[in-house]
């Protein structure tokens, strides 16, 4: 499990074709280029992929914003795109309908070191429903966390 902030406008500015055959450019604020939503990912080795959950930065939701996500994406909102305890509880109990851990053999969850993976509530709401959590240590997770390699990476290339 990780998660990484997107950024809802591209890094290149994007040229369309006019019916005429020249070239526009869109104009982009500069409000509008540091917004990012918080994607919340998880895979396992067999690349069996729980829905991503979606942390956008916002007071109300409003249901065009996740239109085109992946079918199962849980919608949160937050003033800021940061992860709490609170959202970490609310997509541990997607990871659990998804994932649907048996009890006579406990999934085990990797995660970063962050504060909201290891408060009492979370952990406590892991060992009820049969999840093995472990942490990197801190400050280490950019090397050794799969997802920022196998998926974040090409992600954000785009």
């Amino acid at each position: 499990m990780d998660k990484t902030g997107i950024s809802t406008v591209p890094n290149r500015t994007p040229k369309v074709i006019t019916s005429k055959g020249k070239k526009t450019a869109y104009k982009i604020s500069s409000a509008e280029r540091y917004q990012t939503v918080t994607a919340v990912c998880c895979m396992s080795a067999t690349r069996v992929f729980v829905p991503p959950a979606l942390i956008l930065p916002r007071k109300r939701m409003n249901p065009l914003l996740y239109k085109d996500a992946p079918n199962g994406t849980l919608p949160l909102i937050r003033d800021t795109h940061n992860m709490n305890s609170y959202f970490f509880i609310d997509w541990l109990k997607h990871f659990v309908k998804h994932a649907k851990p048996p009890t006579e053999d406990p999934v085990l969850l990797i995660a970063d070191n962050h504060t909201s993976h290891c408060s009492l509530p979370a952990v406590l709401f892991c060992r009820e429903n049969h999840i093995t959590c472990l942490t990197f240590p801190p400050h280490t997770s950019h090397v050794l966390q799969p997802l920022d390699k196998c998926l974040f990476a090409p992600l954000k290339a785009l």
